[in-house]
């Protein structure tokens, strides 16, 4: 199985969670490691240009394919078990951040798959770097720099 991840060129090889942990963010509180990636190319740019526009332009950005082994590690969230405040614009509704908190310590599945705020039908994979299989994450191919269009930045 493959995910995507779009991130500062020096970060791509930092499969831990860091930032999100640093930050917290709409499926987990600070102090949570998670790794956020996409299910599509196309949505994790979505995702990045939601969170990061401010640095979309610059040339140290790359798109990281993720090559994941043990896909059936998987733990699915369906939009009907999320509570109502799931899209809140906040990104940190406790709600959310509660399952992936969960997520992590319980330690059951690798992959915590969560629908996108942005593209409800497309989906999110969050790695927990604390699964023992997160050890076999491996990049399979990099783009850098990745570029987008620049019609997004109205030119």
């Amino acid at each position: 199985m493959l995910v995507y991840r779009i991130c500062k060129v020096e970060y791509a090889q930092d499969f831990s969670g860091t930032g999100a942990g640093l930050y917290g963010g709409r499926w987990n509180p600070r102090g949570v490691n998670l790794l956020y990636t996409a299910g599509s190319i196309s949505l994790a740019c979505l995702e990045y240009l939601a969170h990061n526009y401010h640095v979309l332009q610059n040339k140290e950005i790359c798109l990281s394919k993720i090559e994941i082994k043990e896909a059936n590690s998987i733990k699915e969230v369906p939009i009907k078990h999320l509570p109502k405040d799931w899209k809140e614009t906040s990104y940190e509704p406790f709600s959310t951040q509660q399952i992936g908190l969960d997520f992590s310590e319980r330690k059951e599945a690798h992959m915590l798959k969560v629908p996108s705020a942005l593209v409800p039908d497309e989906f999110n994979y969050l790695l927990n770097p604390h699964h023992p299989n997160h050890s076999q994450v491996k990049i399979k191919e990099q783009i850098i720099p990745f570029e987008l269009d620049s019609r997004l930045f109205g030119r």
